[in-house]
């Protein structure tokens, strides 16, 4: 007994295939919102754990080396993203090295969009050091500013790039001065989700301008121990 004939053989007919990728695509339509939060979520949780890993190796480098680490924090137009005007979009460490000179004992480490620095993060604002005198006779003095020859340019282009910075010491404590005293706030920085997340203020109670997703490291200025918070 024979098969049946090639011709004969069941398939598909073009109303059924149209059927099946409409329905496809029906589904894709409602599951790319989620699919694309939860990539933008996963790159907030990478570029926090890759920070707080490069804060305690610095502080590791400071101590093992017996010398300062500067984590400085570069501050610039992004002309390879979306960003129009400047802001802190890389991190990189420095050390001193034979002559002297604080040189970079790391790579740059660009911040990955859709991540971004919060405005409202005090490790990156110099105006927040409200030390004493006796604090900087002591060496408290960051963060400090300063500029340094940087690839932050288009391509990884050479630029004088405005920095801010702060130090771990050899004994594993950092250069900041105590910001608990007379109710003043703690050093952190806080890396969050979308550039446009960057002016809500990170007090808001209204819903519609509340941050859902952040990472907040918080440095403790005398022992230099990171403290990671999230929503």
């Amino acid at each position: 007994m024979t098969g049946p004939s090639p011709s004969k053989r069941s398939a598909f007919s073009l109303i059924e295939l149209m059927v099946v990728l409409a329905v496809v695509g029906l589904l894709l339509a409602f599951a790319a919102p989620n699919l694309f939060s939860l990539i933008s979520a996963n790159t907030l949780t990478g570029e926090g754990t890759l920070l707080r890993n490069q804060f305690t190796y610095a502080q590791q480098m400071a101590v093992s080396k017996s010398a300062d680490v500067e984590v400085r924090f570069f501050k610039f137009k992004d002309a390879d993203s979306a960003r129009t005007e400047e802001s802190f979009g890389a991190y990189q460490l420095f050390q001193y090295n034979q002559d002297g000179e604080m040189a970079p004992v790391s790579t740059l480490f660009r911040i990955r969009a859709p991540v971004a620095v919060h405005r409202e993060s005090t490790l990156l604002d110099p105006s927040a050091n409200s030390a004493t005198a006796k604090d900087k006779k002591f060496g408290y003095a960051a963060p400090t500013t300063g500029r340094y020859d940087a690839p932050t340019g288009s391509g990884g282009e050479i630029v004088s790039t405005e920095y801010v910075a702060f130090r771990f010491r050899p004994d594993g404590s950092t250069d900041l001065p105590n910001r608990s005293r007379g109710g003043g706030d703690t050093w952190y920085i806080v890396l969050v989700q979308g550039e446009g997340a960057i002016d809500i203020r990170l007090d808001s109670t209204s819903e519609e301008e509340r941050i859902h997703n952040f990472v907040c490291l918080q440095v403790n200025p005398y022992n230099g121990q990171i403290a990671e918070f999230r929503p």
